[in-house]
């Protein structure tokens, strides 16, 4: 060896890839290959055919697409006494069947696998020479046009290539020294050549070079030996303790359709289920109740052998969630659903109670978070994802993690920085080298194995952490240890750990909070149409007998599959998008049906003998805002009467669809009531007056300038101005949107430099002049896109921005601005159960970071006295410097959907002024207002019991919002959960409009936990500040009460 260590190791690295590799398989007999280009769904169909012989050079397409392939052959003599494989290189990602389910998985990391004969006996150690073999072999396509950058390349119709397929002879004993020599060059690699220990290993591997002789097999093993002593003889102070799970990130969808998922997460999970029988020591996790409930749907021989491993402790249900959701734009009541379900799957299938959070890679997670997780019993919190961050390191591995309640979860980022680790020595060692807080823990998780279509770990993945747990200068390998184990442990013996307060937000793909924006309307829409069906099923006279709780939590686990974390978010294929939409449209279908029907039955107990034509109405909110039904009557009525109040009504024509306007009538609040469209004079009317440039009600004027730019928004009580001086508002503005890479996810911080206003109108006229509300319409054409909108004044609280875009841009970013007369260093954004505070300006890296952020419903602006907030119906991206508050509208990326959000969008965002702090202001009711339809339905009259209904659920606080109402899992009750918005503290009371007999504090399980105070026929609540309270109420036998 000498004095040149760097030849030596370039030698031994070329004898590993050129000497060594290629005898690893060093000999192959073909097989004759058939093709069935039928999808069949299982082994049995796929026999009936048809088939046809293939050659090497057969392509087949297009992208996602299911097919067959028949292996055939007979072992050769020359195979017997060793060990034979299957080697099947005939495209796409591929899972061998055997007795009826899948067995095996080969792919691009997964080449060859032992085989069995038509006897089904194993040969996976003894080959048998003339034994014919057959195997089917389930393949689907890949894309490989897909693109996450720029543009997808226009797709073909053959996208795979048949190679060939080979039995292969497998020399075993040169595969070990292979794997020891990989293993010991890569450890090599991370050490200092100052290091004695490096000279050390490098001796040894040049022995190895200079003793193998394949000619005399007995140097192997003697070089094997020579190595591990070596490797064992190198030393390690202080050692850290590392833990290695087995893993496949498993995307639910991203550039594939969920179908294609189903059938990836069968070949990972055949996958792992024969290296857990190989490798004793071997645990794998996996997340996602969803996919394992395909398993079980899908493949029940399959989910029967992991239920087996689960039992065994072999096989680890993690995550706790139904599917691995995005955490910005997910609603609060969704993140619940996802543990509730998700929980209740592992616990009554595969008999676990998980205990972690299990997300990798998400793209922030909201601050709202740790109060979730502890009321569901989980103590640990996982993730890698904030080490992608653009501008800052994150300064810890273990900590806890604080919510904006106060509460703390055990958090842990695995400091290798990654969810598919290769068990490398070099990434072992950075596991150790990077981890952040050795002062105050010792233990670390390392999670290991190829994600999404790459099958999981792999035989290789096994052997060198194998061999890492009997190398000293190693970290302690505790290798067969589960997360779990992992979590108790380094949990326990950690200390002093610091904490980490509020978001963790990461400081990439901003974009995602905008991008497709149908799939993140059709997320808000169906969030609160399933909130309003629940509430209603649980106030019909017929619950709780005929509540469908099955079809309801289907509808609820069709919405959180959709929540996935490259679905919601935007960044997945055209045809996932396709899927959403469907089911979308099922869950609008399917609830809007359960609502109309509970709207009959609980409108039927209302006396409506006397009218023509009963109207019944239900808005779940506390705050009126704008009713709105459609109308294709002839003539145009002049009121609604709903008990004693009589209300005008507006037809109106938004975007070309008629519809009969009216302000919520009083009694229809938080309950159903019962009404008719009719001619009588109402009532009252509410003072609105509209000119060419000006629209005005009681409380404010809005001033337009000739393109219908406002330039003033003035209170009528005290004259003061809501509009920067000088400034326009509403003013919509385009930017070039073509970040450095990941064009969904991404918006880089220079696409603000490129803003271009879009000012000028191609028309600006009055187009509504009340009684119930005035309005002005715009038209602008920006490149091939036209943007109509429509400002009016009326029940709305606010200014309101009903908006259709015609969207035909490319890299392009849509927003509106509102430059805001408030002085405010930090701006308020909702998010689940509460908000968060952020900068509005750019002092630090890490302020900066935050240039594009996640909201819910609203963000506010308020100095001392005043403040504006920015409501919206289905957005989610804001970002507020200064005084200019922006709201982001719409994208155009080309990759991986080249067709992602072009066409027609409708949308309305509300300009909400108001006085005093955020918290003595209703914004957050006009948020729920605004995104609360008014529920209708047309009845037959009836001689209903009683003329007007209590409110349903009704608390005398506006610090307390009522999220949820809904029957408990159990049967046995209502539960409604509730959360403090406002960050403070109080007494509330609770009153239920069916009688109840005992109210219980229960935690999100739903387990119950302290009783509630009662007083009379309230319900005393203490809380604190973004608590979630839930509550089980138990119903008496008596009926509902009215207000008769």
């Amino acid at each position: 060896m000498l004095k040149h260590p760097s030849l030596t190791v370039r030698r031994i690295s070329q004898f590993v890839t050129h000497e060594l590799q290629p005898r690893v398989w060093p000999d192959r007999e073909p097989l004759d290959i058939e093709f069935c280009p039928e999808p069949h769904a299982d082994e049995k169909r796929a026999r009936s055919g048809p088939w046809e012989r293939v050659d090497a050079g057969f392509r087949y397409g297009p992208a996602y697409r299911t097919i067959w392939f028949r292996v055939r052959g007979t072992t050769p003599e020359r195979f017997a006494g060793g060990q034979v494989g299957l080697m099947a290189e005939v495209g796409g990602e591929r899972t061998v069947w055997k007795d009826g389910s899948p067995y095996r998985g080969l792919d691009v990391e997964h080449h060859v696998f032992p085989i069995w004969n038509t006897l089904e006996e194993p040969i996976a150690v003894e080959g048998k020479a003339g034994k014919p073999f057959e195997a089917l072999i389930q393949v689907y396509t890949r894309n490989p046009q897909c693109r996450v950058h720029l543009r997808e390349l226009p797709r073909e119709p053959e996208v795979e290539t048949v190679q060939g397929a080979w039995l292969v002879a497998i020399d075993r004993e040169v595969k070990a020294l292979t794997y020891d020599m990989e293993f010991a060059l890569d450890l090599l690699s991370a050490l200092d050549e100052n290091e004695p220990a490096y000279h050390t290993l490098l001796r040894a591997l040049n022995a190895a070079v200079n003793n193998v002789d394949f000619e005399d097999r007995s140097t192997l093993p003697k070089c094997r030996k020579s190595l591990q002593k070596a490797l064992a003889g190198l030393s390690g102070e202080h050692r850290h303790s590392l833990t290695p799970v087995g893993h496949a990130h498993l995307d639910t969808a991203w550039l594939w359709p969920i179908d294609v998922t189903q059938k990836k997460m069968a070949h990972t999970a055949a996958n792992q289920l024969a290296l857990i029988e190989e490798y004793p020591n071997y645990v794998f996790v996996h997340s996602q109740a969803a996919q394992y409930e395909w398993v079980e749907t899908e493949y029940p021989k399959l989910f029967e052998r992991i239920r087996d491993a689960t039992r065994k402790g072999r096989w680890e249900p993690v995550g706790s969630m139904w599917i691995e959701a995005d955490c910005n734009l997910t609603g609060g009541e969704s993140l619940v659903r996802q543990f509730l379900y998700g929980r209740k799957y592992f616990r009554e299938k595969l008999g676990v109670s998980t205990v972690d959070m299990w997300l990798p890679d998400v793209f922030g997670y909201s601050a709202a978070l740790p109060q979730i997780l502890v009321q569901f019993g989980i103590e640990y919190f996982l993730t890698q994802k904030i080490s992608w961050n653009q501008f800052n390191k994150f300064p810890h591995n273990t900590f806890w993690w604080q919510g904006i309640d106060g509460t703390q979860v055990w958090s842990h980022f695995p400091p290798a920085d990654t969810y598919i680790g290769d068990c490398t020595p070099s990434q072992i060692l950075k596991s150790v080298r990077q981890h952040k807080d050795h002062a105050r823990s010792n233990h670390s998780l390392y999670v290991f194995g190829f994600g999404d279509g790459g099958g999981g770990p792999t035989e290789r993945h096994l052997e060198f952490l194998t061999r890492a747990s009997h190398t000293p200068l190693l970290p302690q390998v505790q290798f067969g240890k589960s997360a779990a184990e992992f979590f108790r442990v380094a949990k326990s013996r950690s200390r002093d750990l610091p904490v980490w307060v509020g978001e963790l937000y990461l400081e990439m793909h901003r974009g995602t909070y905008t991008s497709q924006a149908a799939v993140k309307k059709g997320n808000r829409l169906g969030e609160f149409l399933l909130r309003d069906a629940e509430l209603l099923c649980c106030f019909s006279p017929k619950f709780p007998k005929n509540y469908p709780a099955a079809q309801l939590e289907g509808l609820w686990k069709l919405l959180l599959l959709n929540q996935f974390h490259d679905i919601l978010p935007g960044s997945s294929v055209r045809e996932v998008y396709v899927d959403a939409a469907r089911d979308y449209e099922r869950v609008q279908k399917e609830a809007g049906e359960i609502v109309r029907e509970k709207l009959v039955e609980i409108g039927s107990q209302l006396d409506s003998r006397d009218l023509k034509r009963p109207l019944a109405l239900f808005h779940n909110s506390t705050l009126s805002s704008q009713a709105q039904i459609p109308w294709n009557e002839e003539g145009e009525p002049s009121s609604i009467r709903v008990g004693r109040q009589v209300l005008p009504v507006q037809v109106a024509e938004p975007f070309g669809e008629k519809a009969l306007l009216f302000a919520t009538p009083s009694a229809a609040l938080g309950s159903v009531a019962v009404g008719e469209i009719g001619d009588e004079p109402p009532s009252q009317k509410p003072r609105l007056r509209v000119s060419g440039r000006k629209i005005q009600n009681d409380e404010v004027a809005v001033r337009f300038d000739a393109h219908g730019n406002i330039t003033s928004i003035q209170s009528l009580e005290d004259g003061v101005e809501f509009v920067q001086p000088g400034q326009l508002a509403n003013v919509f503005q385009l930017f070039e949107d073509k970040p450095l890479f990941w064009s969904a996810w991404d918006i880089d911080v220079f696409a603000y430099e490129t803003r271009k206003d879009l000012v000028k109108a191609e028309s600006f006229e009055v187009v509504e002049r009340g009684p119930v509300r005035v309005a002005v319409e715009s038209v602008r054409k920006v490149g091939k896109s036209t943007i109509r909108q429509r400002v009016s004044l009326g029940p709305t609280p606010g200014i309101r921005f009903d908006t259709e875009v015609d969207w035909h841009e490319e890299d392009k970013l849509l927003k509106v601005a509102f430059p805001v007369n408030v002085n405010a260093m930090r701006a308020t954004y909702e998010i689940q159960f509460g908000h968060v505070e952020r900068p509005t300006h750019y002092n630090t890296s890490w302020d900066l970071a935050r240039f594009e952020v996640p909201a819910q419903k609203w963000a506010d602006l308020s100095e001392g006295d005043r403040g504006v907030a920015l409501l919206n119906d289905c957005k989610y991206g804001y970002d507020i410097h200064g005084n200019v508050m922006r709201l982001s509208l719409l994208r155009a990326p080309k990759a991986p959907d080249p067709e992602c959000d072009m066409g027609l969008h409708r949308f309305t965002y509300v300009l909400y002024p108001h006085y005093g702090p955020l918290n003595y202001s209703e914004v957050v009711g006009a948020a729920y207002a605004i995104n609360s339809p008014v529920r209708w339905a047309w009845l037959d009259p009836t001689e209903g019991e009683t003329h007007e209904l209590d409110p349903f659920v009704a608390i005398d606080d506006a610090n307390l919002v009522v999220e949820s109402v809904k029957r408990a899992e159990d049967g046995n009750g209502i539960l409604v959960r509730l959360y403090e918005c406002h960050n403070t503290r109080g007494r509330a009371h609770l009153t239920c409009s069916r009688p109840i007999r005992k109210a219980w504090r229960c935690n999100l399980e739903e387990r119950k936990e302290q009783p509630v105070e009662r007083s009379e026929d309230a319900f005393i609540l203490e809380y604190r500040p973004f608590e979630i309270i839930t509550l089980l109420l138990e119903p008496s036998s008596k009926g509902p009460r009215t207000s008769d």
